[in-house]
């Protein structure tokens, strides 16, 4: 009998706090805020670029690079993006960004630790996470980036080291400007406070776009004296 009572209380629990899904709102699978058909609707960044990750056609070869890392690689060594930026990927990154939807930060991360998981052989010293202004984290309540670096840092065992650099002003939305005033609105926007020479550094951001936010970041990094710096992020944009 106590026994029976045990098993309905865990059943009712599991009913009660049961995982949700954060795109449909069906019961998510166990421990994972996502259904399963859902989950298949998301597209992994199978295909891409292996220095910047921008998806590209399914027939190209492993380890190709896009045209224009052929042409002139970026600063930082190699980005890595768990998911192609479509309408799935942007409803989830949307609704934390811009509808308080704190939730899908676990999500997200989880999601980009599925694909990290199969794809990093040596570990950085530690993640930084892209830094707000900080109007915008005033505004928002929370840095996007960080909340998604924190299941990220807890899987692998990375520190996260957020003040490393900080945003010195309030630049506009990179995704509102053309792809030629992209560069000239991020640059100068980053100083670094911390000590950081010689040190393996992973930026870990949202989406990755042009990639100009994680080039500067990265150019005022190397000048501090950062020995290596990878980008991690949840989505790429083609």
């Amino acid at each position: 009998m106590v026994m029976k009572v045990y098993n309905w209380i865990d059943f009712a629990l599991n009913k009660l706090y049961a995982s949700r899904c954060h795109l449909c709102g069906d019961q998510g699978a166990p421990g994972r805020d996502l259904c399963p058909d859902c989950k298949k609707d998301l597209s992994l960044n199978r295909h891409c670029c292996k220095v910047c990750a921008i998806p590209l056609p399914h027939a190209a070869p492993a380890n190709t690079l896009c045209g224009s890392c052929g042409h002139r690689q970026p600063n930082f060594e190699q980005c890595l993006a768990a998911l192609v930026y479509d309408q799935e990927a942007g409803q989830l990154v949307s609704g934390l960004k811009f509808r308080n939807q704190l939730g899908n930060a676990r999500l997200l991360g989880d999601l980009l630790c599925d694909y990290l998981a199969a794809r990093i052989d040596e570990k950085p010293d530690f993640i930084l996470p892209v830094p707000l202004h900080r109007s915008r984290l005033k505004t928002r309540g929370y840095n996007q980036a960080l909340e998604i670096a924190r299941p990220v840092g807890r899987r692998f065992g990375i520190p996260l080291r957020p003040k490393v650099c900080v945003r010195n002003r309030a630049t506009e939305a990179q995704a509102d400007l053309d792809k030629g005033d992209r560069g000239k609105n991020i640059r100068g926007a980053f100083s670094v406070k911390k000590q950081v020479t010689g040190c393996r550094i992973v930026l870990l951001d949202d989406v990755v776009t042009t990639g100009n936010t994680v080039s500067e970041l990265t150019r005022v990094l190397r000048q501090a004296g950062a020995a290596r710096v990878d980008v991690w992020a949840v989505a790429r944009t083609p």
